[in-house]
């Protein structure tokens, strides 16, 4: 019967093959995809998930104000830097928001390296030109290093409607070009479905395939339910996310951000901002939390942080012994952590 095909037989495509037949070009397929990772730029998520490698669909979630746009601003910069063709799909933002806060914060570090007192200045006040007498004087060299730096980094703004189907048209038309797709947020995309949950399945789906399809990372930014009053918790968790179920079913890695109110940092122009990965389908979830330290002035995180637990809706950092090999930049907190409070 060997080489004969049933006439009766049925192709359901299932798409079978022998493991013995498959793992014959594994390693070299693996060494391409390593060939092309992307940094995260922020020390506890390149400690944590090393990397951001070619098919990762990952998911930030948050609520209003903790810095997810400013996260997804650092990673879509600090890959441009590197040569990385970005595409970053501002939904949310007002037209050349991600400019002018690259641009914020480049004027700061020039700033800074001249020995400027910045001290009192803010990007609202800084948008506002209140700095004009000790920060003008950079506004043309911080746009040279912008266009030096950043030619790879290409933003989209919203203008009218933004549909799903707009998503694939354009993902479609950059797939050999981009490395990396940041699209924020998810709540922004048009959805044409009485039913919203319907929608957006149809939508996030239509996202892991166009992803899937073209090879190219994708990092989904996405909006939070309400949270409840009762609830005891630090960061957000998974079923936080508007619709989600298949939000979270077709992500890589889930990363939740949520403002450190409960352990405020001891530097002045500092914040803190505690950062939890609940999902993980490269090594599981831990369950641990990072406290990461976030420039309010220059718009950036510190690079270590502290690792820690979530203890009845408390932060417990850990003892020293108690810290994985893995988290190469763990630092323990300077001083002892005031009362509690919870989000």
């Amino acid at each position: 019967m060997s080489g004969h095909k049933d006439p009766l037989a049925i192709d359901f495509e299932v798409g079978f093959a022998p493991l013995a037949e498959r793992v014959i070009n594994e390693e070299q397929e693996r060494s391409d995809l390593v060939a092309r990772e992307m940094p995260f730029n922020h020390g506890y998520l390149d400690d944590k998930l090393l990397s951001i490698l070619p098919h990762d669909l990952l998911l930030l979630g948050a609520f209003t104000g903790a810095g997810k746009t400013e996260l997804a601003r650092i990673i879509a910069n600090g890959n441009a830097m590197h040569g990385r063709n970005v595409h970053y799909f501002a939904l949310e933002a007002e037209p050349k928001e991600i400019e002018r806060r690259t641009k914020y914060s480049m004027i700061m570090m020039l700033a800074r390296q001249h020995g400027v007192d910045t001290s009192g200045v803010t990007y609202a006040s800084w948008y506002r030109n209140r700095h004009n007498d000790i920060l003008g004087r950079f506004s043309h060299e911080a746009e040279r290093e912008i266009v030096d730096k950043f030619k790879t980094l290409h933003t989209y703004y919203r203008g009218g409607k933004f549909t799903h189907e707009h998503i694939q048209k354009l993902f479609l038309a950059i797939q050999s070009q981009a490395d990396l797709i940041i699209l924020d947020h998810l709540h922004y995309v048009d959805i044409e479905d009485e039913n919203e949950n319907r929608g957006f399945k149809r939508t996030v789906q239509m996202i892991r395939e166009v992803a899937l399809e073209v090879g190219r990372a994708v990092l989904l930014i996405a909006h939070l339910r309400k949270r409840d009053s009762r609830a005891k918790s630090i960061v957000p968790d998974l079923e936080m996310f508007h619709g989600s179920s298949d939000i979270i079913k077709i992500c890589t890695s889930a990363i939740m951000l949520a403002p450190a109110y409960s352990v405020p940092s001891t530097k002045p122009g500092r914040a803190n901002t505690f950062i939890h990965v609940p999902k993980n389908r490269g090594d599981g979830s831990d369950g641990l939390v990072a406290l990461c330290e976030f420039d309010r002035q220059f718009r950036n995180y510190g690079k270590g942080y502290t690792l820690g637990r979530q203890v009845n809706g408390e932060f417990t950092p850990l003892d020293l012994v108690e810290v994985p090999s893995w988290a190469k930049r763990h630092k323990p907190l300077p001083v002892p952590i005031a009362p509690q409070g919870v989000l």
